[in-house]
């Protein structure tokens, strides 16, 4: 296990179950969840999101099983730097994570995104315009709590993401029953029809997408064996709340079609099943998702541009530190990449798009996760795990073949037209991953370089005298 050197301060090991699962949770489960439901519904015809969402959160377990093995080698909050660099280049391993990190501002930019916009059509129904200066302020807000080293408590964030689960069930429960549970096709659905197999598959993955980002809090839970416990329940919860309201939302919108125009389809259920009380509390479930989206990748993110900057990979700047001991550069840069995004989604109305490009780099960095397992077992034979993907080299193989299809079949998703492909998400992703590769091969030997002229050299001896 690793370990803080001697002298340094270490984190304080008083997490519980019920906030790594929270935190799991909370960290999948974003406002874009809601629009990643609609895109599940679109591949499918009738009721059958459920079995598309079960069979992704089945695979999901296998992502679960493959992060919870890398953890018990690396339980620590840079895990993921450090498994990646011992299974492959490490230039490789960088390009790879900065593209994965970009899934953090698109997931912040759509959240704030969707949230101003359910603010806008709740309170300022006929002005859209209104909205982007609402998705402004809560950026601004995210990143001026941030800075003063704002953090949600424990209970606070245990609170905030049962609460979120909690109202969304309800609400889609309560829709359900309205219609006395009556359900259309809800296992041929997947096949028949419009139904889209891979597709609907492929949505449902993101639905879990960054639940494994629980492992970076390593260091501060009791015991290590809770990270893989807290996200088997964290997936299970996911699966429960997501197939319900995706189930919610097709038995009232038997045209699924229709929900794709809009950015709030959580609102328009809960308006529709449940009227003006149910709007009201579907609102308030929204912008807690902020509350969480925003601590979590706030926090996740720049403590990570923070570490890679000690190690020389980022310039100096991003490892300094604020008085609330922050580091504020990495924080304003996620705050202005964060709303230069949700403008381009505001101006190209494109927010279904970012679903199909979360879902391709989510399989993308499962896939990889397995083939790191699959690595590290060789070159670390007898290293100790506290838990192992089960069944041999089968299971961590089958993982890293179905989650590369996965990706590649997101790549080429197009929401907008679920009978045809667009190749946008994978071109999206292609951009993401070049301009990484071009940094971390032109950039980084630059850095590394000025770092070692600049570093304080040691006097020379003067060479001894002859005896």
């Amino acid at each position: 296990m690793a370990t803080a050197p001697a002298g340094e301060p270490q984190l304080r090991r008083g997490l519980g179950l019920r906030t790594s699962t929270a935190t799991s949770a909370g960290l999948a489960f974003s406002a874009l969840n809601y629009l990643g439901a609609v895109t599940v519904a679109l591949f499918v015809a009738g009721d059958a999101a459920w079995l598309a969402i079960l069979i992704a959160g089945l695979l999901a377990l296998l992502a679960a099983f493959a992060f919870g093995e890398l953890n018990s080698l690396y339980p620590t909050a840079a895990a993921i730097r450090l498994y990646m660099k011992h299974s492959m280049d490490d230039r490789v391993a960088l390009t790879i994570t900065f593209t994965y990190m970009s899934t953090i501002v698109m997931v912040i930019a759509a959240d704030a995104f969707i949230v101003g916009r359910a603010i806008q059509y709740v309170l300022f129904p006929n002005q859209v315009l209104a909205s982007f200066p609402i998705i402004a302020a809560l950026i601004l807000a995210a990143v001026v709590a941030n800075l003063r080293g704002v953090r949600i408590a424990g209970n606070v964030q245990d609170l905030a993401t049962y609460s979120v689960l909690a109202i969304t069930a309800a609400v889609s429960v309560m829709a359900l029953a309205g219609h006395g549970f009556a359900l259309t096709t809800p296992v041929t659905g997947l096949f028949t029809g419009r139904g889209d197999p891979l597709r609907a598959v492929v949505a449902g993955v993101f639905l879990f997408s960054a639940f494994e980002w629980v492992t970076t809090t390593s260091e501060e839970v009791r015991d290590p064996r809770l990270i893989p416990r807290a996200m088997l329940i964290a997936l299970v919860l996911l699966y429960l709340t997501t197939a319900a309201f995706t189930m919610a939302l097709t038995s009232w919108f038997p045209d699924h079609t229709v929900l794709r125009d809009q950015p709030y389809p959580q609102l328009l259920l809960a308006q529709k099943a449940l009227g003006q009380g149910g709007l009201v509390a579907m609102l308030v479930g929204t912008g807690i998702t902020a509350l969480n989206t925003f601590n979590g990748g706030f926090l996740t993110a720049s403590r990570f541009l923070y570490a890679t900057a000690r190690e020389g990979n980022l310039p100096r700047s991003f490892s300094r530190l604020n008085d609330n001991a922050v580091p504020y550069v990495p924080v304003v840069l996620l705050g202005v990449s964060s709303l230069v995004v949700a403008l381009l989604i505001y101006l190209t109305q494109a927010w279904l798009i970012v679903v199909a490009v979360g879902a391709a780099l989510e399989a993308m960095i499962y896939a990889v996760a397995a083939y790191c397992v699959i690595v590290l077992r060789r070159r670390r034979p007898d290293a100790p795990r506290l838990m192992r993907m089960p069944f041999g080299y089968v299971t961590p193989v089958l993982a890293l073949v179905i989650f590369a299809v996965l990706a590649l079949a997101a790549g080429f998703t197009d929401p907008n037209d679920p009978t045809g492909t667009s190749p946008l998400p994978i071109l999206l992703v292609g951009v993401m991953g070049a301009l990484s590769a071009v940094y971390v091969l032109w950039y980084t030997p630059r850095l590394r370089h000025h770092a070692t002229a600049a570093a304080p050299r040691s006097p020379r001896r003067p060479p001894r005298a002859k005896s």
